[in-house]
């Protein structure tokens, strides 16, 4: 094949799979620069690739194992020794403030509780809070409805209120659960 040839089937299944590999690496990696960097290098071997003249058969499929490759790499060579609750940061103070009180609904208990809900409602938190993504990026980000993504939310929201309320009623007594 000519390299115009490599270069117009390349801008093929460039446009036909930029989005998913794109969508796969915001949701997995840390940041969103790691994903733009691993997609970057994806695609560029996947060309080199092309240039040299190997066939691929199924380059969506070759493109997406290439890219969990790229992400196990980041991941061992980052040598991960920090918890996840320290990578990650809160935008919105408003939201978090509403949330915590006097008598200590701390930030760690929050996240716990994120991370106790179901993995689409703490990844909505995550790219929405910690990411300061809109609705709209948020849903288009994970591939789903905006109005999932509200109702996920809201729901949360409801549910870390709704504990706020009960640790008020026991901070009374010194005690994090009621006695049975």
């Amino acid at each position: 094949m000519s390299e115009v040839n490599v270069r117009e089937r390349f801008e093929m299944i460039y446009n036909k799979t930029y989005d998913y590999i794109y969508k796969y690496l915001i949701i997995k990696s840390d940041s969103r620069e790691t994903a733009e960097d691993i997609l970057q290098s994806v695609y560029l071997s996947f060309y080199k690739r092309m240039l040299a003249g190997e066939k691929i058969l199924d380059p969506k499929h070759y493109l997406l194992r290439s890219a969990k490759h790229g992400l196990a790499d980041h991941y061992s060579s980052k040598r991960i020794t920090e918890s996840l609750d320290d990578s990650i940061e809160i935008v919105d103070e408003k939201a978090l403030d509403s949330l915590e009180n006097d008598d200590g609904f701390a930030y760690e208990e929050i996240l716990q509780s994120l991370k106790n809900s179901d993995e689409v409602t703490y990844r909505i938190f995550l790219l929405h809070f910690g990411h300061d993504y809109t609705i709209e990026k948020t849903a288009k980000t994970l591939g789903l409805a905006e109005s999932t993504v509200k109702s996920k939310m809201y729901r949360a929201l409801k549910k870390l209120r709704k504990q706020l309320k009960e640790g008020e009623r026991y901070a009374v007594f010194g005690r994090d659960k009621e006695i049975r």
